[in-house]
């Protein structure tokens, strides 16, 4: 185990790592067929751990299984009050295991452990305690027709339509390495929640987590073939996943070139695609805001998980009269944030997934210095000694439009500053990408609040706040390249409609 530089001590207990290699997960039981591959920890670069990429047989078996188990009726017929407690029990589980499935987390993606606990743990227990809640309440509706008997026999009050949810069958959940286990138990457990198989597939620079939680989920009573989970390349394992057409639904979160792959390759068997993909997300500040929340707000926006978050506030506008003001702030603000390990309880950025994820943002950051495109607000500046895969959080102001890094997404800790005269020229910034996934506005002025609301171009609109993560609250759908999906149970449903003609007298 790879110690603590600077005291001699382990960086993570050696009894929180319970495999090596981490395997599949088939059919109830974990499978060991596969060549390993190591676990590589972006904080040191060291191989703490392997995993198994699976074989053309495993894959088969987990479709297999997860195609079995739907059909039989094994998790989709329970009682919705069965399916609760097995979901209760699996958001107690991570809640008794936060800690070392925090260090997992962290060790495995960069994440910082402190971020980790409070954020990603906390969300993925309060997914399956969410959903556990919907299979308790899940109901349909009853309408009645509305069409005049006397033109159509059959028609008027007397025919009822009951509407019901139903599972969308066996789904395949393609998670990504930014947040594996918060992402991966809000996907799971809402597709659980529906009574669907699952055949899921970790990242290939992050599967330990998701290992971990499958783990759980056998434990807390799923019924083998329920959940299935196999690990590997895209290329190899996500491609026999994509185009098998006994698959009924595919989910991907993830970048949109991967999300035009997918889509395409899914259009084979006209199997259902739910894509999450990727944002450029605007924050948009007044100069009648509270100035002071606008700054934390974007700071944390911009630069919480390093900048790899699709609903990342990566493009900062502010109203020309307190653009300095703004702007200086935040780039001070970022320059205070702690680096290093991500396993330090005091880091804020750690490591990004990898050296070549690393190099990429660097791309971004030095093709727009060198092309007059921005200019870099004060001196972003890393601690000595850290390896290649950390980036400085940086702030560029004055970015040109349309340049590169105001269109495109740095999947990093860059922020791209621009200024704006009024509120006309604020919406055509803010909806000037290709992407329209989130958006958020700082005023004051309710009025103008909604009329921003209203004109943003995305799916979910944030004031005088970022992130909302609480799943009852729900979550907007994507525009544009950043995909189109669905959110919480609604995406792993579909709707029955059973016509009834009651006689009446």
């Amino acid at each position: 185990m790879t110690d603590d530089t600077s005291t001699g001590e382990p960086r993570i207990r050696a009894d929180w790592l319970r495999s090596d290699p981490y395997p599949q997960l088939i059919a109830g039981r974990e499978s060991f067929d596969g060549e390993a591959r190591p676990v590589v920890d972006p904080s040191t670069g060291g191989h703490p751990a392997s995993w198994l990429a699976a074989t053309d047989a495993e894959v088969e078996a987990a479709i297999v299984a997860a195609r079995s188990s739907f059909d039989a009726g094994v998790w989709r017929r329970m009682p919705g009050p069965r399916k609760a407690e097995v979901l209760e029990a699996v958001a107690a589980a991570i809640r008794a295991d936060a800690p070392r499935l925090a260090a997992l987390e962290a060790m495995d993606t960069g994440k910082a452990v402190s971020g980790a606990l409070t954020n990603d743990v906390y969300e993925a227990a309060n997914a399956f305690s969410y959903a556990a809640a919907i299979c308790r309440t899940a109901h349909g509706d009853v309408r009645r027709s509305s069409f005049p008997p006397e033109l159509l026999p059959g028609g008027g009050p007397d025919l009822l339509t009951l509407r019901l949810g139903e599972p969308a069958g066996v789904v395949v959940e393609l998670l990504p390495w930014n947040g594996p286990l918060m992402t991966g138990s809000q996907r799971i457990a809402s597709a659980l929640a529906a009574g669907c198989s699952i055949v899921a597939k970790p990242p290939v620079d992050a599967v330990v987590t998701l290992v971990e939680l499958g783990r759980l989920l056998t434990g807390a009573g799923l019924p083998a073939g329920v959940l299935n989970i196999v690990l590997g390349p895209g290329a190899t394992v996500g491609e026999r996943l994509i185009t098998d057409p006994r698959i009924d639904l595919i989910s991907l979160t993830g970048g949109t070139d991967t999300g035009r792959h997918v889509l395409a390759a899914a259009a084979r068997n006209l199997t259902p695609v739910h894509l999450e993909l990727g944002g450029k997300s605007p924050v948009v500040v007044f100069d009648d805001a509270d100035l002071d929340q606008a700054v934390g707000w974007a700071m944390m926006a911009a630069f919480v998980n390093m900048g790899e978050v699709c609903v990342a506030g990566s493009r900062l506008l502010v109203q020309e009269s307190v653009y300095e003001r703004v702007v200086e702030a935040v780039a001070a603000a970022a320059a205070s944030l702690p680096v290093g390990d991500a396993l330090h309880p005091d880091t804020f950025i750690g490591p990004l997934i990898n050296p070549r994820h690393a190099d990429r943002v660097r791309g971004f950051v030095d093709r727009a210095l060198a092309a007059g495109d921005a200019a870099a607000v004060g001196k972003p500046m890393l601690p000595d000694g850290l390896p290649q895969s950390y980036v400085a959080p940086t702030v560029l102001g004055r970015v040109r439009r349309g340049c590169e890094v105001e269109q495109e997404e740095v999947f990093g800790p860059v922020l791209a500053a621009m200024s704006f005269a009024d509120e006309a020229e604020a919406v055509a910034l803010a909806n000037g990408t290709r992407y329209g996934l989130n958006g958020t506005v700082f005023t004051r002025d309710i009025e103008r609040a909604f009329r921003f609301a209203d004109a943003l171009d995305c799916g979910e609109v944030n004031v005088n706040c970022h992130f909302a993560p609480d799943m009852n609250g729900g979550r907007g759908e994507p525009r544009r390249a950043s995909g189109f999906a669905r959110t919480g149970v609604d995406a792993y449903t579909r709707t029955k409609a059973v016509n009834v003609q009651v006689h009446s007298g």
